[in-house]
């Protein structure tokens, strides 16, 4: 086979598969989309079963218009994705929306940001990240005594010292029982509420995929890949550095001076727990990001059993990047509406927890990931 027929037989293959990934796409925007219709029918029918309808979620549309707004543009935003689409599911194979479907589903995802975006969406993803990020983190420092022992002991060392100042701050093993147990009763008595976050964040995760694919089909949308490509360096390194002033702040209630919380003598052992737990979750989030642009994204570690040494799929990282992205986005406006004393304290808020520029630059970083390794695939050395 000619170089050239084997470049078409690529191209050919990338292709293909980028029809599957948007048809795909498309179904998964129509059946989220579906839902938020429903869920507006629901909430303008029912009102009491509305959450925004209470302080349990708030969003900028319904704290400034209130609930019955919400509930009414979640059903005009739900009606205007299914038709969008169904279009794109009922298109003919060879057309090509490319642009026109990436500034619908742009307009989309940013109405849903709008209208159902809520720090609540922010908050459940931090704790349930957190929590995994302490127990993956024991995971892998036990891993890695046993297969990089040059890594696991100077990390264990680490481990050591910070369990012992946390300890010295007050922290007990009562008062990590008694986190679980709440955190587990509260993830069951708000099972209603995290069904709807789950929607929320999958619609727009859905809508924030048919636009990067429509982005990927025009040819400025192919030169901004491009762009991004080259400077994925750069926003990667800025989407890992967001959350590091909040795991400094937690990482302050180790000391005698803790910032963001009450005076060390006032810190209660399941309040330390609970910041401790959540800034290990921005420091393994930073860590993660990273990885979008070290060897380990491309390549899982050899000290990792069973999958070390062999190729990261690209989902692998893309996946769970842009559900991260999305939930970012969803919950940056919602910010603004954080109940103060003081307007400076929501100011410093956005500061120390800046998801208004985490949520679009770890969009960014992921995108230029994708890209470079789509890239990568269609083009092997």
């Amino acid at each position: 086979m000619s170089a050239t027929s084997s470049t078409q037989a690529i191209a050919d293959a990338t292709s293909g598969r980028r029809g599957r990934l948007a048809r795909a796409a498309a179904f998964g925007a129509l059946i989220t989309s579906s839902a938020m219709a429903g869920l507006g029918l629901v909430w303008l029918v029912a009102s009491g079963l509305n959450p925004f309808g209470t302080e349990q979620m708030q969003s900028l549309v319904g704290g400034m218009l209130g609930a019955d707004a919400v509930a009414g543009a979640t059903l005009a935003v739900g009606l205007a994705g299914v038709l969008l689409a169904a279009i794109l599911v009922l298109r003919r194979r060879g057309d090509d929306p490319g642009g026109s479907a990436a500034l619908g589903a742009a307009a989309l995802a940013v109405a849903l940001c709008l209208v159902v975006g809520n720090v609540h969406i922010i908050a459940l993803a931090g704790y349930l990240f957190g929590f995994s990020a302490v127990i993956a983190g024991l995971v892998t420092v036990a891993v890695l005594l046993v297969r990089a022992p040059r890594l696991g002991v100077p990390l264990l060392v680490g481990l050591i010292g910070v369990v012992s100042a946390a300890v010295w701050m007050g922290l007990t093993g009562e008062a990590v029982v008694e986190f679980a147990v709440a955190f587990g009763r509260a993830l069951l008595e708000d099972a209603p509420n995290l069904a709807v976050t789950v929607a929320i964040v999958a619609a727009m995760a859905a809508w924030a995929t048919v636009m990067v694919i429509g982005v990927g089909r025009s040819p400025a949308g192919r030169r901004f890949e491009t762009w991004l490509v080259r400077h994925r360096r750069v926003l990667t390194i800025l989407a890992a550095a967001a959350p590091l002033p909040y795991a400094v702040a937690r990482a302050s209630w180790l000391t005698p001076w803790p910032l963001f919380g009450p005076i060390a003598e006032d810190l209660p052992p399941i309040i330390l727990t609970t910041g401790l737990m959540l800034g290990t979750g921005a420091v393994a989030a930073s860590l993660l990001t990273l990885g979008l642009i070290l060897p380990w994204g491309l390549t899982f570690p050899r000290w990792m059993p069973r999958i070390g040494g062999r190729p990261v799929p690209a989902a692998a990282a893309v996946v769970p990047g842009s559900i991260a992205a999305g939930a970012l986005c969803v919950s940056a406006g919602s910010m603004l509406l954080i109940n103060t004393d003081a307007p400076v304290d929501v100011v410093i808020l956005n500061l120390v927890l800046p998801l208004w520029f985490w949520g679009p630059s770890l969009a960014l970083a992921v995108w230029g990931y994708a890209a470079w390794r789509r890239r990568l695939a269609s083009y092997p050395a």
